[in-house]
């Protein structure tokens, strides 16, 4: 994802989703000495087959425990140490294969009742943890359990409670007992209402039709924990969530042998693996505060595969034997967020005196859709490594229609939108003129170069528009983000699962993430929504998100600028690679080294 790291979850319950903050590090100057290395070519200094050596920037786990985790550092090492019922197949997001279970469940089968409200599973046999306990279907029962038993807000498990837990909606966040006994806002009475294990069979009861049940438990909250595991290290206990916080054991092809913080990350092989011992025997993930070094790691043959930022394309194509998959398009969306309820309190009016409603009016913001140049962000920026999105939905997830139109690059149109948008009962925006600053977070080069795009077509329509151009450190930039402070926003979306409930809710649902964020609220729309999510009619369902598309397209709640493609760098030697939108990072069971010396 472009040399990135992902910021923790910004959560909404019940819609919450991941917020992505692309963090492009800024490249120091390369001495000569490295330069003419990088063009000469280097050998391979420690080749093993049997590990893998992979090189990132700067980023820690938040939790390595499924019920809280959510973000794709710690997201990586669960779905290389964990596994879920079901599991992606290949490159795909939406194409499932049975992992826990023994199959994928469908209405075909009978694993999937005609109303679409139970799913029930069968438990493979012959499964064990890694530490030899056999795995059960109480096993899975009680991973669920767990994770809607401390229903924490900055989870993923609103995926789960929205469709498995009664006015979910209205469930507060458990809370802790002064001896750390865990007192959960959901008890077992209800978990055991909508979640039956029976032998080896798991049923889930939800409280109504989700066509998109099925991808959100291959997602990383879905996997699962041994139940004896957990208990005797704390259990349901303050004590016993904080074990598993740190610590990590399941029935995946891999272990965690070694983390040490801001430094590296080492997995090994589970040899007793039910698939079969992997290939690659030890993980070394090594964390590279400078892209300069990681670069020189990569070239010298210190790594194998190496997070190197697209932006850097030149120097990967001088490194000998070193291959660019790019080939495949992310579900990633870059976008910008235009605040109708604009926080002006403490403003500086010297660089910003437009009003807080002053996106409220569509024809500023389709002025503003119309003053960015996405021809020049994609080329430049973007190597050409991306396509403007259209709407919400990207190209590759169901609902996406290529019939709605793209936003132009075209001042022409913009100065005709904002001669429309009105400054009181008479004057217009265009006349007028305004003052706004646009904020981007200090040393993404990527959105710092998008707030002066946007700033050079805006300033171009007349004279007297004043755009100003600020950067603001991560947090700070969050915090502005939060307290409605920031006029127009530069965010990054990555999907929990694929499915178009997943892009469509947060957006333009009025209590989704991002809607509330720009201060968007639209009744009728919000029931379009709803239904369009529980719709088990596919081609009903295509139709209603064409409709939606097609709707907000007018509206302009949002101005989308990039869908990138996928950009791996490895050695050629390396083999296995597919790129699924899904997956945090690398599934290393895939992969293995064949050395061409």
């Amino acid at each position: 994802m472009e040399g990135s790291a992902s910021a923790p979850a910004v959560k909404k319950r019940g819609i919450s989703k991941k917020v992505i903050a692309i963090v492009l590090v800024a490249v120091m100057v390369v001495a000569a000495v490295g330069t003419a290395l990088w063009l000469m070519g280097g050998a391979k200094s420690s080749y093993d087959p049997t590990v893998f050596r992979y090189g990132t920037i700067s980023g820690n786990y938040d939790s390595l425990d499924p019920a809280y985790d959510y973000e794709t550092v710690g997201g990586e090492i669960l779905q290389n140490v964990y596994e879920t019922l079901v599991w992606y197949n290949g490159s795909s997001g939406s194409d499932l294969q049975p992992m826990l279970a023994t199959k994928v469940p469908t209405m075909a089968n009978g694993g999937i009742s005609s109303d679409g409200l139970n799913y029930t599973f069968t438990i493979r046999d012959g499964v064990k943890f890694s530490d030899g306990t056999p795995l059960t279907a109480q096993d899975v029962k009680y991973s669920f359990d767990r994770g809607l038993m401390l229903n924490d807000p900055d989870s993923a498990f609103w995926m789960y409670g929205s469709v498995l837990i009664p006015d979910y909606q209205n469930a507060s966040a458990s809370s802790y007992n002064a001896d750390g006994t865990l007192v959960p806002s959901i008890n077992q009475t209800v978990l055991d209402q909508h979640i039956w294990a029976h032998d080896n069979m798991v049923q889930f009861n939800l409280t109504h039709s989700y066509p998109a049940f099925l991808t959100t438990i291959a997602f990383n909250a879905g996997s699962i924990v041994s139940q004896k595991y957990v208990e005797d290290n704390g259990g349901l206990t303050k004590a016993g969530y904080d074990f598993m916080a740190a610590n990590a054991m399941g029935t995946g092809p891999y272990k965690v042998g070694e983390i040490k913080t801001d430094s590296y990350t080492k997995l090994v092989a589970n040899d007793n693996y039910w698939r079969g011992a992997p290939s690659l025997k030890t993980i070394i993930i090594t964390q590279y505060a400078d892209i300069s070094a990681m670069k020189m790691a990569l070239q010298n043959g210190d790594l194998d595969a190496a997070a190197i930022p697209r932006s850097q394309v030149a120097d990967v194509n001088n490194m000998a034997n070193v291959v660019i998959d790019n080939k495949s398009m992310s579900l990633n969306l870059d976008f910008i967020g235009l605040n109708q309820k604009l926080n002006v309190t403490g403003a500086d009016t010297s660089t910003m005196n437009v009003p807080s409603n002053f996106f409220a009016d569509p024809n500023v913001r389709l002025a503003f859709a119309y003053a960015f140049n996405y021809d020049q962000y994609i080329n430049t920026t973007m190597q050409g490594m991306a396509i403007q999105p259209n709407s919400a939905l990207p190209k590759g997830l169901f609902g996406y229609d290529a019939s709605i139109p793209v936003y132009e690059y075209n001042l022409t149109k913009a100065a005709e939108y904002l001669k429309m948008a009105k400054n009181g009962t008479t004057n217009n925006w265009l006349d007028d003129g305004f003052k706004i600053e646009l904020y981007y977070n200090s040393g993404n080069t990527a959105r710092e170069t998008a707030c002066q795009l946007l700033k050079s077509g805006l300033e171009q329509l007349n004279s007297k528009i004043s755009v100003t151009v600020k950067g603001l450190e991560w947090s700070a930039y969050m915090d502005y983000r939060k307290g409605h402070k920031m006029p127009v926003t530069f965010l990054g979306w990555a999907p929990d699962y694929a499915d178009p409930d997943d892009y469509v809710a947060p957006f333009y649902l009025s209590t989704g993430t991002y809607a509330s964020m720009v201060g968007y609220s639209n009744e009728s729309l919000d029931n379009e929504i709803l239904a369009a999510g529980r719709e088990m009619n596919e081609t009903v369902r295509g139709q209603m998100y064409h409709n939606i598309s097609m709707d907000m397209q007018k509206e302009c709640v949002f101005i989308w600028t990039t869908q990138a493609t996928n950009f791996f760098v490895s050695y050629d030697y390396v083999h296995g690679y597919s790129y699924n939108p899904l997956y945090s990072n690398l599934y290393y069971y895939d992969l293995s080294k064949v050395d061409k010396k």
